[in-house]
């Protein structure tokens, strides 16, 4: 078993945004600490991905609709379908992926 706390977790800077991930065998939860203002461009990637807001507001687009979510909501987005994200409050959200984004530990590595 592996258990950590989520805020001592070794993390990188995408933008303003901090990211801690955490992986098992073919999953990954990232912890995302993102500052009001702060913005996930529109992109795509094959994998499965899930968002649960902590704490926070975030607006997202997957696909073509806009959704307004808080704590304890989740989003589910479907691997290759393009989404963005804007960070409307100070925020804590997990990103989940399936399967591990290995370019993540990459990151995680060099920071």
């Amino acid at each position: 078993m592996r258990v950590a706390k989520t805020e001592e977790l070794k993390g990188f800077a995408m933008g303003p945004m901090t990211l801690r991930p955490f992986t098992g065998e073919g999953l990954m939860a990232v912890r995302v600490e993102g500052p009001k203002g702060a913005h996930a461009p529109a992109h795509s990637h094959p994998h499965e991905q899930m968002t649960l807001v902590v704490s926070g507001r975030l607006r997202f687009r997957v696909g073509a609709e806009w959704r307004e979510v808080g704590p304890m909501e989740v989003v589910h987005i479907p691997g290759g379908m393009e989404h963005e994200a804007e960070v409307l409050e100070d925020s804590l959200f997990f990103d989940l992926f399936h399967p591990v984004r290995e370019h993540f530990l990459k990151k995680v590595e060099g920071a």
